[in-house]
């Protein structure tokens, strides 16, 4: 490891565990924002998930809004590995041969776990009130996009990225609202467009 010039090891021990302590905070405040959404981040809310002091939180952010871009900086990359991961599988293998193997590869990239379904909707509607992380939200998309383009590219489907999402997204809002299950309302949408 190399040190800046007239700093002790001591001093880059100090560095990394701030480096990682500002770490740990903003994957607490991104897990806050996908369970609770947005408005549940606090300095206090977050120093208490980390078990730390709440100067701590003050310490490494300019303020809230920093923390917030960062935290839905980390969300949206989640989501895009996540599409990823499922692009690397799918380019790997023989492309599925039903309808229905089709719609259930666009859905791994598109959509969280079932149990976190209604809370990833609830907070993706927040983060429109919350200017940091919506920007990070936006500025991220490309990424995600382009995962799923692969997995359509892949699959044989020329319907652009967004135009999918739009459809998953619309159908699990409509299925979450009328009580419907989610993947099965996606598949019979995306049935009619692809």
């Amino acid at each position: 490891m190399t040190t800046r010039k007239h700093e002790s090891p001591a001093g880059v021990t100090r560095r990394a565990r701030g480096a990682l302590r500002r770490q740990e905070l903003v994957e607490a405040a991104a897990a806050i924002i996908r369970e609770e959404g947005p408005a549940a981040v606090s300095h206090r809310a977050v120093a208490k998930r980390v078990g730390c002091s709440l100067s701590a939180t003050t310490y490494y952010f300019t303020g809230l809004d920093e923390m917030l871009a960062e935290a839905g900086r980390i969300n949206i990359q989640m989501w895009a590995r996540r599409a990823e991961q499922v692009a690397d599988e799918v380019e790997n293998a023989p492309p599925p041969s039903t309808f229905r193997g089709v719609t259930n590869a666009i859905l791994q990239a598109c959509l969280p776990p079932n149990e976190m379904l209604s809370t990833h909707y609830l907070q993706l509607l927040e983060a429109a009130t919350t200017a940091p992380v919506a920007h990070a939200y936006a500025d991220g998309r490309a990424r995600l996009d382009d995962a799923i383009e692969r997995v359509l590219q892949r699959i044989g489907i020329s319907v652009p990225p967004a135009l999918v999402v739009a459809v998953v997204d619309g159908a699990a809002v409509s299925a979450l609202s009328e009580g419907r299950d989610v993947r099965e309302t996606a598949h019979e949408l995306l049935q009619k467009i692809l």
